[in-house]
C-alpha cells in the first residue's frame, strides 16, 4: 500500500500524519500506524467492500442492486458517504462474503451472482473501506450456532480459525492495493456483539462459555488488525467504542438480539444506531474530526454507483 503523499487523497489535505510503528519481529513488514487528516479533499471517490457487519441486512430499507446482499441504506458506509461529501459513492458490500468473494463471483440470499467485490476498483479510487473476514472459516455461523454452548473443542478450533485470518485480510489488502493503487485503504473491525461478564435471555450462556465466545471475537478483531498494519492500510477498532452496546445492553444496545427484524436487523447484527455509531468511528479515523449528528445516512444522490 502506498504512503498517503502519493496519491490524490492525502496530496488535498492541509495536514498529514504517518507515524510509523515498529517493524514486525516475524515478518520485518513495514507497519503503519491508523492516519488521520486534518482537511478532506474534494472529489473522494470511495468504495465500500465487505460483509453483512458492513451491509447492514434488514436496517431500515434495503438496497435493490441487488436486492440478495440485504443492503441497507442506512449503512455505515452510506453515513460516512454523506459525511465526507463524496464525489463517487460505490457499495459493493454483501452480506454472507467472505475474503474469497473479492476475487470470484459471490451467491446471494436470493440465489443470484455478483461480480467481485474488487471489480468496483480502479485507479481513480481514493478511499477503500474493507470489513470482512467474520464469514472465513464459517467463524460468524460456527459461533452463533453454539449460542447455548460450545464444547471446548470447538472453541479451540473458532480459535485457531480467528488467528488464519490475519493472512487473508493481508492478502485482501494487498490485493485491494493492485487494483486501486492510489488508494487509502481502512480495514473496519467488528463491533462488540455479547456481552463478557454477564447474560440475558438472548444469550443464555453460563459465564466461562461467555468469556470464551469473547475472547474468539477478540481474536478475530486482532487478526484483523494485524492483517491490516502488516500490508499497510489502516485499521478502525469498533470493538472499543461499542462496548456496553452490545446484545444485552437494552435501550442502549447497537446489536439486534437472535430475532430477525424487517427494518431493525439481522440477527445479532447492528440496527441503525450500531451503524451510525461505527460510521463516526470511521469518519473519525479518516478526517481526523467527530461526526455530523444525523439520524439517518444521507450520501450525495448524484454520487450513488448502482451495482
Amino acid at each position: 500500500m502506498r504512503y498517503p503523499s502519493r496519491g490524490r487523497l492525502a496530496a488535498a489535505l492541509a495536514v498529514l500524519v504517518l507515524p510509523l510503528a515498529a517493524c514486525s519481529d516475524s515478518s520485518n513488514a513495514e507497519m503503519l500506524e491508523p492516519r488521520t487528516f486534518g482537511d478532506l479533499p474534494a472529489g473522494i471517490d470511495y468504495v465500500a467492500m465487505g460483509d453483512s457487519y458492513s451491509a447492514g441486512p434488514l436496517v431500515t430499507t434495503i438496497r435493490s442492486d441487488p436486492s440478495g446482499c440485504v443492503r441497507s441504506t442506512d449503512n455505515y458506509p452510506a453515513f460516512v458517504a454523506g459525511w465526507l461529501s463524496v464525489d463517487t459513492y460505490t457499495d459493493v458490500t454483501c452480506s454472507g462474503a467472505d475474503t474469497r468473494d473479492l476475487t470470484r463471483r459471490q451467491t446471494t440470499a436470493d440465489g443470484k451472482r455478483v461480480a467481485p467485490q474488487l471489480d468496483a476498483l480502479s485507479a481513480e479510487t481514493d478511499l477503500v473501506t474493507l470489513g470482512i473476514g467474520g464469514n472465513d472459516f464459517s467463524i460468524f455461523s460456527t459461533l452463533l450456532s453454539c449460542i447455548d454452548g460450545c464444547s471446548p473443542r470447538l472453541e479451540q478450533r473458532l480459535a485457531r480459525d480467528a488467528g488464519r485470518v490475519e493472512q487473508r485480510v493481508a492478502g485482501a489488502v494487498q490485493a485491494v492495493a493492485e487494483r486501486a493503487p492510489e488508494a487509502e485503504v481502512y480495514v473496519v473491525g467488528y463491533p462488540h456483539v455479547l456481552p463478557t461478564d454477564t447474560t440475558c435471555p438472548a444469550v443464555p450462556l453460563p459465564p466461562d462459555q461467555l468469556a470464551a465466545a469473547a475472547g474468539i471475537a477478540a481474536d478475530l478483531n486482532a487478526s484483523l488488525k494485524a492483517g491490516a498494519e502488516a500490508a499497510g492500510a489502516s485499521y478502525v477498532d469498533v470493538d472499543s467504542i461499542s462496548e456496553g452496546h452490545d446484545v444485552c445492553a437494552g435501550d442502549d444496545a447497537w446489536i439486534n438480539g437472535p430475532e430477525l427484524k424487517l427494518g431493525i436487523a439481522a440477527p445479532f447484527h447492528p440496527m441503525l444506531a450500531g451503524m451510525r455509531g461505527v460510521a463516526a468511528e470511521v469518519f473519525k479515523a479518516v478526517s481526523g474530526d467527530d461526526a455530523p449528528a444525523s439520524e439517518r445516512a444521507t450520501p450525495p444522490r448524484d454520487a450513488i454507483v448502482r451495482n
